[in-house]
Parts: structure tokens; sequence; C-alpha cells
């Protein structure tokens, strides 16, 4: 966890930070790298399964982030990358602006982790990411609003970007509760961008780890080959950190 630090008012020049920490990917197709994490607070959705709400974040300049990154990776480092994390990070996008470039010039590869709803957040940011771990969210698991729209215009401005347009690829959390009608509109729209973008079948964990869920998992196995029709690479990945009960 983070030092305290002095509150100061939230401008483009701070941001609310959780946490600043080193450990294993444990999501997506990068899980098992060792990375140093920089959790945002808030986030624009709501999610049901969300396991960061009730943390308390602390108020943090660009100047302040970049010195404890530079710490943490001298003593627990070298890290493939800087994992931009959240909550939702591109709520702070000005304040991504002004850090990126600097955390860019110290050699640091950065990895966004993002809910791909902020559009025009992204585009600014396109030039200092490498890699992005983009969320889709379905409705009949968040208990929320659906976000197709959204997520169609956040993938398609990164394809439109050119190609120096970073890496990408798209995770969805699943559960018994998920509409098969949904899953199919949110591979066909990921398929109309690039049927190449790999994406992630992610089970939930409310309540434990492990996925001792045969059902779960028999529906998973379903759903991977049904989106296989429209999508080239698609995977079934549990998250590591929390089998390997690691933060």
């Amino acid at each position: 966890m983070i030092d305290d630090v002095t509150a100061k008012p939230i401008t483009k020049s701070v941001a609310e930070i959780t946490e600043i920490f080193s450990s294993l990917q444990g999501e997506g197709l990068y899980v098992g790298e060792r990375h140093l994490f920089v959790r945002f607070g808030g986030c624009n959705l709501t999610c049901q399964y969300c396991d960061e709400k009730g943390k308390t974040p602390k108020t943090m300049t660009s100047e302040e982030v970049l010195d404890y990154v530079k710490n943490v990776d001298l003593i627990s480092g070298p890290h493939s990358y800087i994992s931009l994390t959240g909550g939702e990070p591109l709520m702070s996008g000005a304040f991504l602006l002004k850090l990126c470039p600097e955390l860019k010039s110290e050699g640091f590869k950065l990895y966004l982790e993002t809910n791909g709803t902020l559009v025009e957040e992204m585009k600014n940011l396109m030039p200092f990411v490498d890699v992005i771990s983009m969320d889709v969210k379905p409705a009949s698991v968040t208990k929320g609003k659906s976000w197709l729209d959204e997520h169609e215009r956040f993938l398609g401005a990164i394809y439109n970007y050119g190609k120096k347009r970073p890496d990408i690829f798209v995770k969805m959390v699943i559960d018994n509760t998920l509409v098969l009608k949904e899953f199919r509109d949110l591979c066909e729209m990921i398929g109309l961008v690039d049927a190449n973008i790999p994406l992630i079948l992610q089970p939930v964990s409310r309540f434990s780890e492990g996925y001792h869920d045969p059902d779960l998992m028999h529906f998973l196995t379903g759903l991977q080959t049904n989106a296989l029709y429209v999508l080239k690479d698609v995977r079934i990945i549990p998250r590591l950190h929390k089998l390997l009960k690691i933060r």
C-alpha cells in the first residue's frame, strides 16, 4: 500500500491512487509476467462483481507517483510493464497525459487496463501506451447497462490510429447469468473491428477462487466454441493472482 500523503485538490496534476506495488500480472495474455501496478481509485461503472470497492485512495502528484514507481522498480524489478489499473485509470486522463510521458522517458513500457468506455481519453493517450487490456461488460453479468456501442467506438478508435497503435486484447468476465445473445453480440462487435483481436474469457470469482464449478466451466467451454466461429483467438484464463493468493 502506498504511504500516506497530504491531501491536495484534485486537478490534472494529481490523482487518487490506492496502491503502487510489484506483483505478477494475474489476468489476460501477459499472465505471469512481473508488472509494477499503479492502481487508480474511482470508476465510471458499478459492476456487481468488482473487488475494488471500499479501498481508500491517496492523492498524489505525478512527481510523487514517478518517484514511487522508480523506487519500487529499483527494489523489486526489473518489470515487464508499468500496469496502469484501477478502478478506471482513464477517469484520470489529464493526469495520465502528464505522467505517461514521464514514465516513458525513464524507459518504462506502459500497460493500460481499462473498461473500454472512455473513448476521447484513450485517443489522447495512444502515443504513450504499449498494451491495452480492455474489458467488455455484459450487462447480464455486471447488472448494469449495456456498453456495446461505447465498446465498439473504443475499439474502432484504437484501430483507426494506424500502424503505431498499441497492442490490444479483450477480456470478458463470465458467470452463469450471461445471456447468450449478448455474448454473441459482443463477439460479433469485436470481429467486425478485427477477428484477430484475442478474447479472454475470465470466470467471475466473487466468493472463492479455484473455479470448482463444473457447470460454469462447461458453460465457458461452450462459449469458447461459440466465439471461435467469429474470432480466431479465444482463451479461458482464470485470475492467477487470486489462485496464488497474492495481490
